[in-house]
């Protein structure tokens, strides 16, 4: 009973808004996969950039099959 007083406010806050943080870490264990495959990555830029790129890749593939180009196939 002592553990459930202590945590109350969050056990109550998650039944009412039912949040959770897997996407964080969802993201998160994509950055620590991305960190194994690519240790050899000197420069910061370079691996700011392809965090950026492997977390958003399916927004980016989404938002680039939206994209009018004004070129027809």
């Amino acid at each position: 009973m002592k553990t459930i007083q202590n945590w109350e406010t969050e056990i109550i806050n998650y039944h009412r808004l039912r949040f959770i943080n897997a996407v964080v870490k969802g993201r998160h264990n994509k950055i620590k996969a991305l960190q194994r495959r690519h240790c050899f990555t000197r420069n910061r830029n370079v691996y700011k950039d392809r965090i950026l790129v492997e977390c958003n890749l399916a927004y980016m593939q989404e938002t680039a099959s939206t994209i009018d180009f004004g070129v027809e196939p």
